[in-house]
């Protein structure tokens, strides 16, 4: 079971209809200093650009041992990633193309693709029917061991401690789209290495438009959070979300591919 759960690629479900450059690669929006995020604090995060659409910076862990560098960007469907580690070393790379979502990992040691059709077909199945979605539309080159041996970088462990450091600062999924990507990369990664995080709560008036901590009668299914542990900030509160329930339901049906590990492909989804 324990190999099961490790083999889980980087989920990033991304969509997409872009524009191309001369290469077919969508360009994502130049870094700016929009917004206001909360004061700098001494979380390890240091930001060079942030917005809605694209943030970037550097993250130290407090103890000094591991290093994160991000790039993320998101307008509308069109995804862009660039996450590497200790070094420069590099880790999960997504690209939205015309007509694909290109997610390489480990420096090109193995890729995913998948069609902006197919993952259009599929979310739309998510709002009505999350246990019918199916992975079949996703295709692996390469070795997928590397997914493997992502799990066992220290970089890869301190995801989850990045995102809620993101969360407290006001970078939520909902009101920076950019951060999604990493958020959910860094929710899989918790998953499957088996890392807790504390609670962050988030003001009433995020969760009056929806019923907070849903189906708790089935272990919260369709929040964004192992069982009712919620990751408020990856959706901006603890309510139910299409997008979790594909998850939710990926991990119940044993697709340990898709459900834990690193392969950010569940980002695609949203919320």
């Amino acid at each position: 079971m324990r190999r099961a759960l490790y083999a889980a690629p980087l989920m990033a479900i991304v969509l997409g209809a872009c524009a191309d450059n001369t290469q077919g690669v969508w360009d994502p929006p130049a870094p700016s200093e929009q917004g206001t995020p909360m004061a700098a604090v001494d979380d390890g995060i240091t930001l060079s650009s942030w917005s809605a659409e694209r943030l970037t910076g550097v993250y130290v862990d407090p103890k000094g041992t591991s290093t994160i560098t991000f790039d993320l960007a998101k307008v509308g469907d069109d995804i862009f990633a660039d996450v590497k580690g200790i070094g420069g070393r590099p880790i999960v790379k997504i690209e939205t193309t015309a007509t694909d979502y290109l997610f390489t990992y480990m420096d090109g040691s193995l890729t995913l693709r998948t069609s902006k059709t197919f993952v259009a077909q599929a979310r739309a199945m998510a709002q009505t029917n999350p246990e019918g979605v199916s992975t079949d539309g996703f295709a692996f080159t390469g070795d997928t061991n590397v997914l493997d041996d992502m799990l066992k970088l220290p970089e890869v462990a301190k995801l989850p401690e990045l995102s809620r450091a993101l969360g407290v600062r006001g970078f939520t999924g909902n009101l920076y789209p950019s951060s999604f990507v990493l958020h959910k990369m860094a929710r899989q990664s918790a998953d499957a290495l088996g890392i807790s995080v504390a609670k962050l709560d988030v003001p009433i008036t995020e969760n009056g438009y929806c019923q907070a901590y849903p189906n708790e009668w089935n272990q919260c299914y369709g929040m964004c959070g192992p069982g009712c542990s919620c990751w408020s900030w990856v959706c901006g509160n603890c309510c139910y979300h299409h997008g979790c329930a594909v998850h939710d339901s990926w991990c119940r049906e044993g697709k340990w591919w898709w459900c834990y590990n690193i392969s950010a492909v569940i980002a695609l989804f949203g919320c």
